[in-house]
């Protein structure tokens, strides 16, 4: 039943039911074609029936109107006539006989094969009339004749056949007007089936036409219709089903690649808005309900000890729910091994399975909540915090090859949304850090003045030895938190920039005239490589100073005594940049450093604040530049900074 539901079976069901209808067609053209034939044969052997009848009465006639007035030529006609009416008798004895058993000679027909003609009863009894007429015809003429071969007495037949032969002539003519009436419906019957074959084919096509219409080209055209929906971007638009054929399948296909499509850009849009992490997460729970199965949805990060992963969020039915556990251990477990390998993992008849291990805490909490197949897709690339989208449902075995494809292909994209999720949700934790921060800082700035003042006037007063090395060590130390205070000011606070026009040749030259305490601190030097007559940027030039100070002094302080510090500036045309170089030849910084440089209250010196990279960081990134730190033995340290040419 499933087969002929098919297209292809249906196209191949209808090619076949019209071949067969015109074939029977062209078979019954055939058939009367040869029974048009067959009654021309019968007709054309009663015409000689009738033509040999007539020949034996012309014969007598003429006989008797030329009667020979000698022997000699009696016997010339004894010779021609007797032959004459002897052939006749015998055509007429011939096809009496055949039409008596039904079955002519092929010398009758012209022929090679015999035939047996089906008469009808009155052609039968035709037949039959005519054969006793002629039986007692053929009596009197042979007896007329006499027994005398060679005196047969032509006058005397002559004279039979003349007075008898009406009723045989009357006879044969009934008998070939019951054959042309035979043959004649025969025909007509033949035509009328023939006309009638020919009607129910024209039906049958046009019925197989309208069934092409209905089942074919409409369908395709509902398709063609979505097609262009979706082209316009309709994304969401489902072209209606109403068969199980194979346009049914396309057409399904369709539909789910049009849901598919709405889906995702629905959660595009999700990402667009900066939808927070449970936002997103009933939306997942609403709208994948439609892609594959779903019973149940959570969102699982890591901690930042990396012992154990938190449950943030769940959905079940489209619902939120509590869980009453939300901290599970991650060491040895499926949750783990998703987010080492960074693809969907399967975990099918997870009854099972979870049995199999105690750590699998986080699984057997699924399958208490009657879940029985699910899928880990983990978020790791583009989030701050790794993190895994669970997937589950309460039916076995509901997931297929086909679904992990789907979301294999999708991966990125729900890992983008749940990352960038993530990361609104950090950045807003820092930001409130900030904010907190920056309060603070001014809330103990006045204090710290205060006791600065203090330590002030103790420095002036005279104190014993040990007394005034702590009001020194104290007083430095305020002088550090003031310094501190401010660089997490200078951090916390937005960033405004006065751009204008900057010359950054001028700009350094001047700045190391100023500041030329800063290398002979340790009898150090600059060395200055300028490739370029003319370095323009469009920047902020406070900033920048504070940017170039920032990095000689650390410069400074991270080469050895005497040393050379190089600089370097010229323009990189394919960035269309100015690039900014220093380096120096102190201690190499190690590789699990370098990447943590930049983050806020990093340090690897005694009395840094961890600050200063943060804010050269922040403030060439605001102007549209980068910064980039290489270091190693042979080369040293080395700070690039491009900055955009003017």
């Amino acid at each position: 039943m499933k087969l002929f539901k098919m297209l292809k079976t249906q196209i191949a069901a209808a090619l076949v039911l019209i071949m067969l209808l015109f074939g029977s067609i062209f078979t019954l053209s055939m058939v009367a074609l040869n029974e048009q034939q067959s009654y021309n044969t019968l007709l054309n052997i009663t015409t000689r029936l009738q033509q040999s009848a007539q020949n034996l009465v012309t014969l007598g006639l003429n006989y008797s109107m030329n009667v020979p007035q000698d022997s000699s030529s009696y016997e010339r006609d004894v010779k021609l006539y007797y032959r004459a009416i002897l052939s006749q008798v015998e055509m007429i004895d011939d096809i009496t006989h055949s039409f008596m058993t039904e079955q002519f000679s092929p010398t009758l027909t012209n022929s090679g094969a015999a035939y047996h003609p089906h008469l009808t009863p009155e052609a039968q009894r035709a037949v039959f009339a005519v054969e006793e007429i002629w039986k007692s015809f053929k009596e009197g003429v042979i007896e007329a004749l006499g027994n005398d071969n060679n005196m047969p007495r032509l006058d005397k037949a002559s004279e039979y056949i003349a007075r008898y032969h009406s009723p045989l002539a009357a006879s044969i003519d009934i008998l070939l007007s019951k054959i042309q009436q035979q043959t004649e419906q025969q025909l007509n019957q033949v035509y009328q089936l023939h006309l009638a074959l020919l009607f129910a084919a024209v039906i049958i096509t046009f019925g197989v036409f309208g069934w092409f219409y209905l089942a074919v080209l409409k369908p395709l055209r509902y398709a063609v219709d979505g097609f262009q929906k979706v082209a316009q971007g309709d994304f969401g638009y489902q072209v209606p089903v109403a068969s199980e054929n194979e346009l049914a399948m396309m057409t399904h296909s369709f539909n789910t690649l049009s849901m598919r499509l709405h889906a995702i850009f629905k959660l595009i849009d999700k990402i667009q808005q900066g939808s927070d992490l449970y936002e997103t997460l009933g939306f997942v729970a609403d709208e994948f309900s439609a892609l594959l199965p779903l019973d149940w949805v959570g969102a699982l990060f890591v901690s930042y000890d990396n012992s154990t992963i938190v449950l943030e969020g769940s959905y079940r039915s489209g619902k939120a729910e509590v869980a009453p556990h939300r901290s599970y251990p991650l060491k040895n477990t499926l949750l783990l091994k998703a987010l080492e390998s960074g693809e969907p993992l399967h975990i099918p008849n997870m009854p099972d399975t979870g049995s199999e291990n105690a750590d699998f805490q986080f699984l057997n909490h699924l399958i208490s909540g009657g879940l029985k197949d699910a899928i880990f897709m983990p978020i790791s690339e583009l989030s701050p915090i790794p993190g895994v989208l669970a997937f589950a449902t309460c039916n076995e075995n509901a997931y297929t090859p086909k679904h992990l494809e789907l979301l294999s292909n999708i991966a990125g994209l729900i890992t983008h949304s749940f990352g960038k999720t993530v990361r609104l949700a950090e950045h807003s934790r820092l930001a409130a850090i900030g904010s907190f921060a920056s309060s603070i800082a001014h809330e103990i700035r006045s204090p710290l003045s205060t006791i600065t003042m203090a330590l002030d006037y103790f420095q002036s007063a005279e104190l014993p030895g040990a007394a005034s090395k702590r009001a020194d060590l104290a007083h430095r130390e305020a002088d550090r938190m003031a310094r501190l205070l401010e660089e997490i000011l200078l951090y916390a606070k937005p960033l405004q920039l006065q751009l204008k026009p900057v010359d950054l040749k001028q700009l350094l030259r001047q700045l190391f005239e100023t500041h030329q305490e800063i290398p002979k601190k340790k009898q150090q030097q600059f060395e200055w490589v300028i490739a370029d007559a003319e370095l323009i940027t469009q920047g902020d030039p406070d900033r920048l100073i504070q940017v170039f100070l920032n990095l000689a002094q650390n410069a400074c302080e991270a080469a050895p005594p005497e040393s050379t510090i190089r600089w370097s500036l010229h323009k990189e045309p394919l960035m269309g940049s100015i690039k900014i170089a220093l380096n120096n030849m102190g201690e190499p910084i190690p590789e699990d450093h370098l990447e943590k440089l930049i983050e806020p209250f990093f340090t690897t010196k005694t009395n840094g604040t961890g600050l200063g990279l943060s804010i050269v960081k922040r403030i060439i990134d605001a102007h549209g530049g980068d910064m980039k730190i290489a270091s190693n033995l042979q080369q040293g340290t080395t700070i690039t900074l491009l900055l955009p040419q003017a």
